[in-house]
């Protein structure tokens, strides 16, 4: 009888966590914005190699495609120590402003106001200085063999 009382009680247990959702989305302080970036050939060989980013940000200048959504305060790509693509916004978290867009030197991003400092090594975008307690705002970015597309 204990027996049947312990699996009835371990079923319902995995019944309750197969249902819960599997990805949990980080809380940013940057805004929800939508984002769709697809590189362009130059763009997509210059990603092909660890530590090389490119940046995509709003300009009265810059030609993008119409069908580019640049996020809040624009986006990085990068390819980092693992060799992974990674994608997130440009904004820094502590400021949450869309004119307050980190510096990046590989493997770090630095933002200019409040000299929060984001380690890109391995993909996190953790802070690992100043006084920002969140990582970069991330997005999905996949290599598709011809292009990366980095998307929400």
């Amino acid at each position: 009888m204990k027996f049947k009382a312990l699996f009835a009680s371990l079923l319902l247990v995995g019944i309750v966590l197969s249902s819960c959702k599997e990805e949990v989305e980080e809380a940013s302080s940057i805004p929800n914005c939508d984002v769709l970036i697809e590189t362009n050939a130059t763009d997509y060989v210059t990603l092909k190699i660890v530590n090389n980013y490119v940046t995509y940000v709003r300009s009265a200048t810059a030609l993008m495609p119409t069908n580019f959504e640049l996020g809040y305060g624009g986006i990085l790509i990068y390819r980092d120590q693992d060799g992974k693509i990674q994608g997130c916004d440009l904004s820094c978290p502590v400021e949450a402003s869309r004119s307050v867009l980190v510096d990046v030197k590989m493997p770090f991003a630095t933002c200019p106001q409040c000299g929060s400092r984001f380690d890109l090594t391995f993909g996190f975008a953790a802070p690992c200085g100043g006084p920002a307690k969140e990582t970069l705002k991330r997005y999905k970015a996949i290599d598709t063999g011809s292009k990366i597309v980095v998307s929400n």
